[in-house]
């Protein structure tokens, strides 16, 4: 009960600030990532929810940033709801909480409220849908159809596609490689059409479109990003994407040391899944700058093919299993979590550690 109260919190907490950033009247990068639009230059990758967005908000005169606010209650609720009912169906233990609220899983949302609530949440919900509930033909050719469209949200959903094989398999034990490869060849194709056929995200009017419609954006958003200043980005701030990288590793040695010391039948399948979708999601890491996203989108995900690995319980209701509780687990992610924070604060600020400084100083003087 605790621990639900606990969850609910940061819930409530995550919703509370994010209609905070609702009500701006200056916005960034959260809100101009949902506001690609096809209405300036034409067909773009990641257009097709601004377009969707001004659509409504001529038909019904909502508001563009509430419009988004009212996306991200939608998705974080089905989010937490669907994440605890996916534990609710196997015999956990208070390993696998404690890996839950990790800094890169679910502690993530509260943390890193100033780049939190993009379209990952998407994917997410979309996983756990695929992992949930009996798999048949039709919840595979309507997850095929969703997952495919969904490229059209954003792309980068195509560098988890490993995950999606992994709950297959483990769902329902089979090697289906003639799905697998109709789920490769229809995401490569669309990913395809959107490098060759897709427009720049911003062909040059975008801000002023979406200003007559009501929102304006600081110098911090994506139809100001240039790919060629992130790069260089990364390589005047390497210790900082460093500990990025760092953080990863220690995430994903928790869930390898988890499963290896209470599931190691499986350990030798689960570590090799580990590289294999490592080395596909790592051209993200060169393509984009938000290596603390993807880091959180890449833990959020192994923790479903985990959550998938634990036995099924036949009681309904909450099921404990015989696992001892490693108190080290908790530990590391106490300190873990004060690491991370400080790391993003830092990144948040401009990558100033002055700024740092003069953050905590205002908060306690």
């Amino acid at each position: 009960m605790l621990y639900c109260s606990f969850l609910i919190v940061i819930f409530l907490y995550v919703i509370f600030k994010l209609y905070g950033k609702a009500t701006l009247s200056i916005h960034e990068w959260t809100l101009s990532d949902w506001l690609v639009n096809y209405e300036d230059g034409g067909f773009k990758r990641r257009g097709i929810t601004g377009s969707m967005y001004f659509a409504i908000q001529d038909k019904f005169r909502i508001s563009l940033p509430i419009q988004v606010y009212m996306t991200q209650i939608i998705f974080y609720t089905l989010i937490f709801y669907a994440y605890f009912r996916l534990l609710l169906k196997k015999k956990m233990d208070w390993n696998i909480l404690v890996l839950l609220c990790s800094p890169l899983c679910f502690m993530y949302f509260p943390v890193n409220l100033s780049y939190s609530g993009k379209r990952e949440m998407i994917l997410f919900v979309l996983a756990v849908f695929f992992a949930l509930g009996k798999m048949t033909v039709l919840k595979e050719r309507i997850f095929l159809i969703l997952f495919c469209l969904s490229l059209f949200i954003h792309e980068m959903f195509y560098f988890f596609l490993p995950f999606f094989i992994a709950i297959h398999v483990l769902k329902t034990g089979e090697k289906k490689y003639s799905l697998w490869m109709l789920f490769f060849g229809l995401s490569t194709i669309i990913m395809g059409v959107l490098f060759f056929f897709g427009t720049e995200i911003n062909s040059g009017k975008s801000l002023e479109i979406i200003k007559n419609r009501g929102v304006v954006f600081s110098d911090n958003n994506i139809f100001l990003y240039k790919f060629s200043d992130g790069f260089g980005l990364i390589k005047q701030e390497v210790i900082s994407y460093l500990l990025f990288i760092l953080e990863l590793a220690l995430e994903v040695s928790m869930f390898l040391y988890y499963v290896f010391i209470f599931y190691r039948s499986k350990f030798n399948t689960f570590a090799k899944f580990v590289v294999v979708s490592l080395i596909w999601v790592a051209p993200l890491y060169v393509l984009g700058i938000d290596w603390y996203r993807w880091d959180h989108i890449y833990s959020m995900l192994l923790l479903i093919i985990v959550i998938a690995i634990l036995p099924d319980k036949e009681s309904f209701g909450i099921s404990f299993n015989q696992n001892a509780f490693l108190k080290s687990f908790l530990f590391i992610n106490i300190i873990f979590f004060i690491f991370f924070f400080i790391h993003i604060q830092y990144d948040g600020r401009g990558l100033s550690l002055q700024k740092v400084k003069e953050y905590y100083f205002s908060k306690f003087f």
